[in-house]
C-alpha cells in the first residue's frame, strides 16, 4: 500500500526536476537558431606595416580609397599589382598609404605587402620520403629539374599522355575519322498495355 502513494510523489518530483529543461541552455556559446556563421567571432587583426614603410600591391585591381572606406564602398582606383606606395599610417584593415604620385588614401591591409620580406620555407617542396609520390609540384619545385626516366618506367606505345602540353608541337600523324557503328540496335517492342 505505501508503495501506491511512493509512485506519484517520484512522478511529481521528477517532473519538478525537469522543469529547468524547459529554459535554453545558456552554458555554451551555441544557438542552433542561428544563421550559418552568424556566430563568427572577429579576428583582431594587429597593424602590420609601420609608418614610413614601402609595401606594395599584392594582386592586381588592388582597392584605393581616398576617404576611409565605410561598408561596402565602392573604390576610387584600381591599382595594377606591383604599385608602390608609402605606409602613413596602418589600423586593423585598412593603412593610409601615399602613393608614388603623390595620391594619399586607404587600401585594405590584406591586399599589401613587404617587398623586403623572406618567404617562409615552405616544407611542401622537400624531397618525398620513402613509399611517397610527389605530384605536384615537381621534385625541385617549379622549373626544377625532373627526374630522370628509365624505357621501363614510360607508359606504353599509344598509351594517353598523363600530361597533356599545350604548347607541344602538333604530331604529324593524322587524326582517324570517327566512324559509325556498323551494328544496328532494334528497338524495343511496343507496350501493348500502354503502361
Amino acid at each position: 500500500m505505501k508503495r501506491a502513494h511512493a509512485i506519484p510523489a517520484i512522478i511529481a518530483l521528477g517532473l519538478v526536476a525537469c522543469n529547468d529543461m524547459s529554459r535554453p541552455i545558456t552554458s555554451g556559446d551555441f544557438d542552433p537558431l542561428s544563421t550559418p556563421g552568424g556566430q563568427v567571432t572577429p579576428v583582431a587583426i594587429t597593424p602590420a606595416f609601420a609608418a614610413g614603410q614601402f609595401v606594395r600591391a599584392i594582386m592586381d585591381n588592388t582597392a584605393f580609397f581616398k576617404n576611409r572606406p565605410k561598408g561596402d564602398a565602392d573604390a576610387d582606383k584600381l591599382l595594377p599589382r606591383g604599385t608602390s606606395m608609402k605606409v602613413i599610417s596602418s589600423s586593423d584593415t585598412y593603412a593610409k598609404v601615399e602613393l608614388d604620385s603623390g595620391d594619399i588614401g586607404w587600401v585594405p591591409v590584406v591586399m599589401l605587402e613587404d617587398p623586403n620580406a623572406v618567404p617562409a620555407q615552405d616544407e611542401s617542396f622537400a624531397a618525398p620520403g620513402p613509399g611517397e609520390y610527389q605530384v605536384y609540384p615537381p621534385v625541385g619545385g617549379y622549373g626544377g629539374m625532373l627526374p630522370p626516366v628509365t624505357p621501363a618506367e614510360l607508359p606504353p606505345e599509344g598509351a594517353i599522355p598523363t600530361v597533356i602540353d599545350p604548347e607541344a608541337p602538333i604530331s604529324p600523324d593524322p587524326i582517324p575519322p570517327v566512324t559509325v557503328p556498323s551494328e544496328a540496335f532494334p528497338a524495343p517492342p511496343p507496350n501493348p498495355g500502354g503502361q
